[in-house]
């Protein structure tokens, strides 16, 4: 997101955790799309937001553990997202 949002400082990203086995192989954040990826600077961070939501909810699917607190939690994430970052998550603050 730095390199979209001037005002961006690590200490104020929110995150999610995900199962990630170390050492080793596995877990659900190497499922996801973006893991180890340069991010696409293209999208704008709502869209990437949109997009990362979606994938780890895919996962949670695919594996058969997705439910109300899942989604909960993901919702959670999207409204931090909003209330940490107002104007960028606007819909009608789309930068691309």
């Amino acid at each position: 997101m730095k390199a979209k949002v001037t005002s961006y400082t690590t200490n104020k990203r929110i995150a999610m955790m995900m199962e990630h086995l170390s050492p080793g192989k596995g877990g659900r954040h190497r499922q996801t799309n973006s893991y180890g990826k340069s991010p696409n600077l293209k999208l704008s961070p709502r869209e990437v937001l949109a997009k990362e939501i979606q994938d780890v909810r895919s996962i949670y699917l695919r594996q058969g553990l997705y439910n109300k607190d899942i989604r909960y939690s993901l919702q959670t994430l999207i409204r931090m997202n909003k209330l940490q970052w107002k104007d960028i998550f606007d819909k009608e603050n789309i930068k691309s």
